[in-house]
């Protein structure tokens, strides 16, 4: 999120919860470690190579799973090329 509007808030103000307002805040962060990987990349080349550690899940053994398990790094990096 990088909406300054959310760094400051005040929420439970409707007619249910208003006896309990609270106040606050957002902080700025990506939205996923894919735009995170993809932020920090500097050509298509490095993409790739970043996108290929990225961990999307465990085994029932506790053993990472990375998007080249899945052969799937290749798909994300052209999904990204047009915003690189």
């Amino acid at each position: 999120m990088n909406d300054p509007a959310l760094c400051d808030i005040i929420i439970s103000l409707g007619e249910v919860t208003k006896e309990f307002p609270r106040q606050t805040d957002l902080d700025i962060i990506v939205a996923s470690e894919i735009m995170a990987t993809f932020c920090l990349a500097k050509n298509l080349k490095n993409l790739t190579q970043k996108l290929k550690k990225v961990i999307v899940a465990y085994r029932y053994d506790k053993m990472p799973v990375t998007d080249t398990d899945l052969n799937i790094e290749g798909a994300m990096t052209v999904l990204l090329k047009g915003a690189m």
